[in-house]
């Protein structure tokens, strides 16, 4: 999946990992004529063409604030 991404990125296409479809996990192979029996989803990857080439990171809360060790 990873190389796929960055392939599409060398191409100028944005992709995003995304994986609230696996609730749906059923419907979502229907849709997508997937054999729900013998496949395991692992996400899901919109592809499209992005506005600019500018890219930054996101901003992000201070690592502090996210991981704990030996409490919560």
């Amino acid at each position: 999946m990873w190389s796929f991404m960055l392939a599409a990125r060398s191409r100028g296409l944005g992709t995003v990992w995304t994986t609230p479809h696996l609730n749906y996990e059923r419907q979502a192979a229907t849709l997508l004529g997937l054999p729900y029996e013998t496949t395991v989803q692992c996400g899901l990857i919109p592809v499209a063409w992005t506005i600019g080439t500018e890219f930054k990171p996101a901003r992000r809360v201070p690592v502090t604030e996210v991981v704990h060790w030996d409490r919560w």
